[in-house]
């Protein structure tokens, strides 16, 4: 690993997961409501933490991150990348890693700066 590569992953760390506030959790139920998805804490917790990070993360780290089963992360990303929420890539390593397509910002990776599919 080069040292840009390592100052990179040290960088961009993910942030700790937070409680979503009274207003940005209405966001989250009238997204999910769009989407015709069954409102769960589990659900308004990972598309909650997946719209503050930067970087795309594996579903292992979402269930650390947010202290989900690791079925019940890989099921809700499969269930929001179905509707258009959130996309994944496959990273050099071939690890899968998700994130939240974003309308009003360019989908790239701060570390390798490889460009995400577009929000839909």
């Amino acid at each position: 690993m080069t040292y840009r590569e390592i100052i990179l992953c040290f960088a961009f760390r993910p942030p700790a997961f937070f409680l979503p506030s009274v207003e940005e959790r209405k966001e989250l139920v009238r997204t999910l409501n769009d989407f015709g998805l069954t409102l769960t804490t589990s659900r308004i917790h990972l598309l909650h933490h997946m719209k503050q990070t930067q970087i795309p993360l594996t579903a292992s780290d979402l269930s650390k991150q947010i202290e989900l089963p690791l079925s019940t992360t890989h099921r809700n990303l499969s269930m929001f990348a179905d509707c258009g929420l959130v996309d994944f890539i496959v990273d050099r390593a071939s690890v899968c890693r998700w994130y939240f397509l974003f309308a009003d910002r360019p989908n790239f990776c701060p570390t390798c700066n490889q460009t995400y599919n577009a929000a839909r």
